[in-house]
């Protein structure tokens, strides 16, 4: 997932993770910024898989009322998301 220009993928990032609900757009944005960049490949992947999601199906993964999927590390990025807000499984 590393680009060859890391500064406009961050851009691009940012961009996406701007959603329909400030809480949302705070929770992933925040994570991107603090957390994107000691991501591993797989995770980057599934950070932005995540963004590709409509916002319902990313809140009921992030507050746990649906399991994220396996592929991808997509459910280690929403574990992290959880941990990173206090946000506990509903699952």
């Amino acid at each position: 997932m590393h680009d060859a220009n890391p500064a406009y993928l961050r851009s691009k990032l940012a961009w996406r993770c701007r959603r329909g609900t400030k809480e949302l757009d705070v929770l992933l944005s925040s994570f991107l910024e603090k957390h994107f960049n000691r991501l591993s490949d797989c995770q980057q992947a599934g950070f932005v898989i995540l963004l590709e999601q409509q916002d319902p199906i990313i809140v009921d993964w992030i507050w746990g009322r649906l399991p994220a999927p396996r592929e991808n590390c997509l459910h280690e990025v929403v574990d992290m998301i959880r941990r990173e807000s206090g946000i506990s499984s509903a699952t």
